[in-house]
């Protein structure tokens, strides 16, 4: 079996230069080149704002990198999620979702199964502090804040934002995390730095969308920094940057509706009633475009590169699940052949028995068309991988978290991601490829999280919850390019709920279509998995995980442990894999491992 473990490229030479220092002397041993020069005068741990000055050798400093602040944002932005984004990210959040399936025999009892690995995820914490904190985003905001506040302007909140995103995502991932210091631009004074409370941590970023937005909305009458091209999400224009805010803003919110009702209610209105609004079409998605699009030799993406290493992943059983079973012809029932037991006794042997029953036969449904457009059915790796397939006519076969009869040759039994290696033409009919972009933030999901705030009676939406999320499942095809699923959306099981069901039952179908169009973003999906208990199908790993006891086999992981390179901090918090973040209120699975009807309306 082949399998790889792939190292993201970082192309600008002038962070190859600055990425990964603290030590101002070390950057200063070279005199014929810029250096930024991190130190400041005063300045506090408490709130968000730049509350110090620089010395006049720091301010030259910044001041000689200011040609270069273009090249830092577009890295930045770049490579903020992305960075190493096999082991920093697919190997957990892409699998702990539901989104990919392990294809490789040798990762079976590693991170899959919920065995924590430093040499892989340890590089997601690296990335966020070391490079994305440290190299960038503080020398992009002193930039911006102390050689011409008015000039950088815009783009001094603009990098904000980005910085509000990239913590969201590694305070789900981790919970607790140092950020005090961090987030002003500066370093934290002293050694064992402090970690601030996740729900520390979500007031910053309240406040800096707030402050940003607001900013935003009163831009000096000067002539400002244009990002341009720099600015590989929204090339600079300040109103794709207010809306982002507002719905990431939104996302945030509803994130923490259970633990803080009347928190998540004041930002989420917030949000909704800001005159710039949200995101408005696929035109507003935040991606990434792969560098192999304009730079020859550029990163490739991620997912065409594990296709191309055999298949290191598959479809999942969870997202097989999705696809068959949200519009099941009339007539169909779970004594109908060809329903499968979700979890048996035979491989869930040490415990996550589940006997509900869910179809696996596309006889018995009309078949989310999303499925032919990501996914090969199951056929010989050879007759797949080349420009014009010779696939088969089985059904797509999604695999168990924890299987271990896994491999390239096993291709003719699980489905691999539907990948063209031969050309990077954009297919609407194969759509993987190696300069195919990948979203971030899409505006099927901006639909969806209007459907949730609609059903929770919040004010400054227009129209139903029902609505909202017919729209965003069009939203959600529309992005693929398919239109003809009327047969799907007309046979949808969810209508139902809007019509007769619980608030509970209603935001279930929601947050379902919601999880199935955020695809392939696992840190997405794994953060809505944890917070509403969505969608069903979920499954802990066949045959126990390999946590060391962190974790009980009939549970599923809660957030990634701090790298060992913080065990030397007396203050790290002592969680384990196993407990859940603050926003996460209630487990997934029952003592037994069976999915049991959680409660999002508290």
């Amino acid at each position: 079996m082949k399998f790889n473990i792939y190292k993201s490229v970082a192309a600008c030479s002038l962070l190859a230069m600055l990425a990964g220092c603290h030590d101002f002397e070390e950057m200063n041993t070279n005199p014929y080149q810029p250096v930024y020069d991190p130190s400041i005068i005063g300045g506090t741990a408490d709130g968000i704002d730049i509350d110090y000055t620089v010395s006049d050798n720091a301010l030259e400093s910044l001041r000689a990198t200011e040609g270069s602040a273009g090249a830092t944002f577009s890295n930045f932005v770049y490579e903020g999620l992305y960075n190493d984004y096999q082991t920093a990210t697919n190997l957990t959040h892409d699998i702990y979702a539901g989104y990919w399936g392990n294809n490789v025999s040798g990762f079976v009892s590693n991170s899959p199964t919920y065995s924590y690995n430093d040499g892989w995820s340890a590089n997601r914490w690296k990335h966020f502090y070391d490079d994305r904190t440290v190299s960038e985003y503080s020398q992009l905001i002193k930039t911006f804040w102390f050689c011409d506040k008015e000039y950088y302007h815009t783009a001094f909140y603009i990098t904000r934002i980005y910085y509000a995103f990239l913590m969201s995502a590694q305070t789900d991932t981790y919970g607790d995390i140092p950020i005090k210091y961090y987030v002003k631009g500066a370093l934290p004074p002293e050694e064992n730095v402090e970690y601030s409370s996740q729900e520390e941590v979500y007031g910053m970023i309240f406040d800096i969308l707030d402050q940003a937005i607001t900013n935003l909305h009163d831009i000096p009458s000067v002539q400002q920094f244009d990002l341009g091209e720099d600015d590989l999400c929204y090339g600079g224009d300040v109103e794709s940057w207010i809306r982002f805010a507002n719905t990431l803003r939104l996302r945030l919110a509803l994130r923490v509706s259970n633990v803080n009702p009347s928190l998540a209610k004041q930002q989420g209105e917030a949000a909704l009633a800001d005159p710039s609004g949200l995101m408005q079409s696929q035109d507003d998605n935040m991606t990434l475009i792969p560098k192999r699009q304009y730079i020859t030799g550029g990163n490739e993406n991620i997912y065409a590169l594990l296709f191309s290493w055999t298949a290191n992943v598959v479809l999942p059983k969870e997202m097989e699940w999705a696809y068959k079973n949200q519009a099941l012809k009339p007539g169909v029932t779970t004594d109908t052949p060809g329903f499968e037991q979700k979890a048996p006794s035979n491989l869930y042997t040490a415990g996550g028995v589940d006997e509900t029953m869910f179809n696996a036969s596309e006889d018995n449904c009309y078949l989310d068309p999303r499925c032919n457009i990501l996914w090969f059915r199951p056929t010989e790796f050879d007759k797949l991988n080349q420009a014009v397939p010779e696939e088969s006519d089985k059904d797509f076969g999604g695999v168990r978290n924890g299987e271990t009869n896994i491999g390239g040759s096993y291709t003719t039994t699980y489905s691999p991601n539907r990948c063209n290696l031969q050309s990077d033409a954009m297919n609407p009919q194969i759509w993987w490829n190696l300069a195919r972009e990948i979203v971030w933030f899409g505006y099927s999901e901006s639909l969806f999280l209007r459907a949730e705030a609609a059903l929770r009676g919040w004010a400054g939406v227009t129209e139903t919850a029902e609505q909202y999320y017919l729209d965003g499942i069009r939203a959600s095809m529309d992005y693929y390019g398919i239109t003809n699923y009327s047969d799907y959306i007309n046979n949808l099981q969810g209508l139902e709920a809007f019509r007769s069901g619980t608030k509970e039952e209603q935001l279930e179908q929601i947050i379902t279509q919601k999880w199935i169009a955020v695809f392939p973003n696992g840190n997405e999906g794994w953060a809505e998995v944890r917070r509403t208990d969505y969608p069903r199908y979920m499954l802990v790993p066949q045959g126990g995980n390999n946590s060391n006891g962190e974790i009980p086999n009939t549970k599923l992981i809660k957030r990634v442990q701090y790298p060992d390179s913080e065990s030397r901090n007396p203050l790290k918090p002592t969680y384990t894999q196993g407990d859940k973040v603050w926003w996460d209120v209630a487990d997934t699975m029952d003592d037994n491992g069976k999915w049991h009807q959680p409660n999002n309306f508290r």
